[in-house]
């Protein structure tokens, strides 16, 4: 049953085209692997039926970012419907502090791709979509996780990711060392990350042992796994949006990306850089992400 959360207002919201509309958070919940589920839907109040629909994916950590999806999509000036489905184990207004153990022993990449892609096939306002009518939409991990969906559900018809490259994990963490990027460098070291790379190979399904503020299962599932094996299959029109200065993944990973799809023109790809904007596409005049998701309107009708 849906339960009518948050009722924004209107103003910056509002449809040109559709004056009276408001933009509204609903709460429901799904039967994921046997376990009830949070999610939600973002969306136009009235007919959002000529939306482009949305699976937004957001970053790592048990916080509940369910209260932050609207401000996101403040500047979306079109017909809006974007669905967002809850971590296992997120407790309710949870602003990641203390992540429960249930959370940590489900968070690990395929979990979260295979969840999202049961989230697709049975919710009742996506499981009726048709093929490639779908967006898949990524921020940070989310980013990681987005182009696995969008290759293996037929219902993705575009992927959009900011934060995120094509470099495995491991990688950039070694770039960051060597550039002395703070604390990559500093107080850890080039050394201190490959003698952390083989324990946690060597311990791959531990969750009591961390590194990061994550269990070594996550670690094992994100560290080594390539992106750009994954994009390499995709066929539909993509996006790619990373800061210049970003301090959690690398703008090496981002210009992999852009680099490789300069040697395939025949893919319907694009990479924006921003200068001097850091993960979140944030500068220090300037916060690029809302007018970034706002151009995402456009690229779907392009």
């Amino acid at each position: 049953m849906i339960r009518r959360a948050v009722l924004l207002a209107c103003g910056t919201l509002l449809l040109s085209a559709a004056a009276q509309a408001a933009r509204v958070l609903d709460q429901a919940t799904i039967n994921i692997a046997g376990k009830e589920r949070r999610y939600y839907h973002l969306h136009d109040t009235g007919n959002f039926s000529a939306a482009t629909p949305i699976l937004l994916l957001h970053g790592s950590g048990c916080k509940d970012y369910s209260s932050r999806m609207a401000s996101y999509f403040e500047r979306y000036p079109a017909p809006l419907s974007v669905y967002y489905l809850d971590k296992a184990g997120v407790q309710k207004n949870s602003q990641g502090e203390n992540c429960a153990a249930d959370y940590t022993a489900a968070d690990f990449l395929e979990n979260r791709v295979s969840d999202n892609l049961a989230f697709i096939d049975n919710a009742p306002e996506l499981k009726r979509l048709t093929p490639r009518s779908l967006a898949i939409v990524g921020f940070s991990e989310g980013g990681t996780v987005a182009p696995l969906i969008a290759l293996r559900s037929p219902k993705a018809g575009w992927l959009a990711t900011a934060g995120s490259g094509g470099l495995p994990q491991s990688q950039v963490f070694l770039i960051f060392a060597d550039r002395g990027v703070k604390p990559y460098a500093q107080p850890f070291s080039r050394d201190y990350f490959l003698q952390t790379y083989a324990d946690i190979k060597a311990h791959p399904d531990s969750v009591d042992k961390e590194f990061f503020g994550h269990s070594y299962r996550y670690w094992s599932s994100h560290l080594f796994y390539d992106p750009l094996l994954t994009y390499r299959q995709l066929n539909m029109p993509m996006i790619a949006a990373m800061g210049e200065k970003d301090d959690s993944e690398a703008i090496e990973s981002g210009r992999a990306l852009r680099d490789y799809f300069a040697q395939h023109p025949e893919k319907n790809f694009t990479f924006i850089e921003y200068p001097n904007a850091g993960h979140a596409l944030q500068t220090p005049e300037k916060s690029h992400l809302q007018d970034f998701i706002a151009s995402l309107a456009r690229w779907f009708k392009q």
